[in-house]
């Protein structure tokens, strides 16, 4: 009796080994991000062309109050007209000091005690709890107190900002070392490092992604700490702006001053994104 064991044909390919897929499928991978990212623009286009045609339309036909909320035309004029201004360089420039000062002093010194915290058990057990109740009071309401102490001055902005900014970095710094992998920790004190390189090769790089997302989201709420400080009491800035024009019921340059609030946030967060990119290339 004899047995016949059946071989695969030769001829018989895997899916891998075929030489017309490949190539095709290939560059079908390599036209879907394309073909996605020029659908989502154009959905994105769309969207914004048409918001804009409906409120010029409901303008003009009286369905809204132009008085109160404008029209794309009007405010378009407007926008042109208060960019060639003075009074938009002497405010951005007042705005732009005051959110810088504001990021890198409230950065710097959040970051830093925040990483002290996270490293240190008894230092967080004992400032641990005060961070919830500071962090919890509005700023906005701390606004007239600063004005008071500084006075109309740039540095009640600047303090304004920083006790956003300091805040949610010190958080974002200490939830970053404290969630640093412990087996990664073990290792490192068994190979005998020091508290300064546990530092600087195991802690600071698991955390400085974290850290740097919250740096990112920091610039935003600078610049909404000091516009919020500008439009309680300022001599000049962008917030100041939006108070005198919304006074004036010229509603149009209230929107020109928020769309170059919005650019100027928008400039900040990609510039900051890219930065980030760049210095943690080291992780792909």
């Amino acid at each position: 009796m004899t047995t016949h064991v059946e071989t695969p044909s030769a001829q018989a390919t895997t899916p891998a080994q075929s030489p017309t897929a490949t190539p095709s499928m290939t560059k079908r991978l390599r036209l879907l991000p394309s073909r996605r990212t020029s659908l989502v623009l154009t959905t994105q286009l769309v969207i914004i062309v048409g918001f804009l045609v409906l409120w010029e339309v409901a303008a003009n036909q009286g369905w809204v109050n132009p008085l109160f909320v404008s029209k794309p035309s009007e405010v378009w004029s407007a926008l042109t007209d208060y960019l060639t201004s003075e009074q938009m360089r002497s405010s951005m420039g007042a705005t732009l000091i005051a959110v810088i000062q504001s990021f890198v002093i409230g950065s710097v010194a959040g970051v830093l005690i925040g990483c002290v915290l996270g490293t240190n058990p008894f230092l967080d057990r004992v400032f641990g709890p005060f961070l919830v109740p500071l962090n919890a009071v509005p700023r906005i309401a701390l606004a007239p107190l600063f004005v008071a102490w500084f006075g109309l001055t740039g540095t009640s902005k600047v303090v304004m900002g920083v006790s956003i900014v300091f805040f949610l970095l010190v958080e974002n710094s200490r939830s970053a070392v404290k969630g640093v992998d412990r087996d990664q920790m073990t290792m490192a004190r068994v190979v005998g490092l020091n508290k300064r390189q546990l530092m600087t090769k195991v802690i600071l790089p698991s955390a400085v992604p974290t850290i740097f997302a919250g740096l990112r989201l920091a610039i935003t709420y600078a610049i909404l700490g000091v516009i919020a400080s500008e439009m309680i009491a300022a001599k000049n800035g962008l917030g100041q702006d939006i108070v005198r024009y919304s006074s004036e019921f010229q509603i149009n340059y209230v929107f020109a001053v928020l769309i170059v609030l919005a650019a100027l946030a928008t400039v900040a967060s990609v510039g900051s994104s890219r930065f980030e990119r760049r210095l943690l290339r080291w992780q792909d």
